[in-house]
């Protein structure tokens, strides 16, 4: 009875410590834009001689982390890199999104003009490249994104654990 006693008295201190886990959030305007977990890799730019470091992430405190290569203060970070942690691709939000599916908008409504009959068929070149280079240019604006993401005003390093409503499993 004892060893069973015990053994159940172990397992809830080792369940408890399962829970412990420290995650890193970044927010802007009061929501999480990305979060990294003890174990994950974390690369940055650092303010100071704009050093390049990377690492795994070892350890969480408040105002700092403790990495596989470095302890890295959380004021210190210039830009980190998000790139798995971005939402996924927005058509129809912001510039690109507008000029991308605006072009290809304009160009099916001139087609669909031409099919009813208002102006002849012919597609000139008058008529094809202004909504081509605008719909190549908002794609370029949509797909292209920057490797590394400048965390200055605005944004702000958060460590929280499993008691945080911004804690994520």
């Amino acid at each position: 009875m004892k060893v069973i006693l015990s053994f159940l008295v172990g397992v809830l201190v080792l369940s408890s410590n399962a829970f412990s886990q420290k995650q890193l959030i970044v927010l802007k305007r009061g929501s999480v834009v990305a979060h990294f977990t003890e174990g994950q890799y974390f690369k940055c730019v650092l303010r100071k001689s704009h050093r390049h470091t990377e690492g795994h992430i070892l350890e969480l405190s408040d105002f700092s982390m403790i990495t596989s290569s470095d302890t890295i203060k959380f004021q210190d970070i210039e830009k980190i890199d998000m790139r798995k942690q971005r939402a996924s691709i927005g058509w129809s939000s912001g510039v690109g999104g507008f000029m991308f599916l605006g072009g290809l908008l304009y160009l099916g409504i001139d087609q669909l003009n031409a099919a009813i009959g208002i102006h002849s068929s012919d597609l000139t070149p008058a008529q094809l490249y202004p909504p081509v280079i605008i719909s190549a240019v908002g794609a370029a604006l949509v797909f292209i994104r920057p490797r590394y993401k400048h965390v200055g005003l605005g944004y702000y390093f958060r460590t929280v654990d499993y008691t945080s409503p911004f804690y994520q499993r």
